[in-house]
């Protein structure tokens, strides 16, 4: 096996983690973008960033099948900002004595 195979094959097992993968192989970052250019194993460490998406999307659903309510408004937050579900910091102020209301949206 290549030491790219066993490479990915480590970062699969380290959850995508980068950094402990390298210093498991005793190599540099540097390599390891170096290994990056190559597009069948960037391909194959794509794939594994994805994979780790789809575990965590799938938790998440999970969660969200169990009425977690912080699984659900954190997907509406992330999912849903065309319906309204964004974050908004509201901010009073004095302005000569008459009060004004400021929406700031932080998500745009």
């Amino acid at each position: 096996m290549k030491d790219k195979d066993k490479f990915l094959t480590l970062l699969a097992k380290n959850a995508g983690n980068v950094s402990s993968t390298c210093r498991a192989f005793n190599m540099t970052r540097r390599t390891y973008y170096n290994w990056l250019e190559d597009e069948s194993f960037k391909a194959i460490v794509d794939e594994i960033q994805e994979s780790l998406i789809d575990n965590a999307e799938s938790k998440l659903q999970k969660l969200i099948n169990e009425d977690s309510p912080v699984a659900i408004l954190f997907y509406l937050k992330t999912r849903a900002k065309s319906r309204g579900y964004i974050e908004r910091q509201e901010t009073d102020i004095t302005s000569k004595g008459e009060k004004i209301s400021i929406n700031i949206n932080l998500d745009e």
